[in-house]
């Protein structure tokens, strides 16, 4: 009677065991194909934005659920602006080091000058992305997400709020 009792505890532990490793295996695979449908998306935007401009495809916030046999899981993506304020960090600093010549004014206001022509330019041709897989894995919510940041530097320039051209120094395109 002991052994029986034993062996019927030694089951259940087992039962137990095997139990919570078939819904470890069960969380890894969601964990896993939440990871690739991040990617997917990510990848998406990326694309997206390659082949049809910032302006045009960079949606500030978009959100879904994954088609069938992807439906338990769902997305928000968003693309912010990235606001590069170069010219008031590096006034700063020349402020600082300046003296109070006619000449160091001058050179201080053509460098603003340049430095506001350089951050507006970065900021229009910088998008950051940002991409959010939800999913209820059991009476949990679980989220992965991942940022990343995509450049054009193909885009024309524009001084004085003159177009121009774009930059010949490269062909643009993206990087994260």
């Amino acid at each position: 009677m002991i052994a029986t009792v034993i062996f019927v505890l030694a089951a259940l532990a087992a039962m137990d065991l095997a139990r919570g490793s078939v819904r470890a295996v069960k969380d890894a695979q969601d964990v896993t194909l939440a990871t690739w449908l991040l990617q997917k998306t990510i990848v998406e935007l990326e694309t997206k934005i390659e082949t049809e401009g910032i302006e045009k495809a960079c949606e500030k916030k978009k959100e879904g659920t994954f088609p069938e046999p992807y439906q338990k899981f769902s997305f928000v993506s968003y693309c912010s602006e990235i606001d590069f304020k170069i010219s008031e960090t590096v006034s700063a600093l020349m402020d600082e080091s300046a003296e109070n010549d006619d000449r160091a004014t001058r050179e201080n206001l053509t460098q603003k000058y340049v430095l506001n022509i350089a951050s507006d330019y970065m900021s229009k041709a910088s998008r950051e992305l940002h991409v959010e897989v939800t999913w209820m894995q059991g009476k949990t919510p679980r989220t992965i997400d991942v940022t990343t940041h995509v450049a054009r530097y193909d885009l024309p320039l524009t001084v004085g709020g003159v177009p121009g051209t774009a930059p010949s120094t490269g062909t643009g395109g993206t990087g994260s």
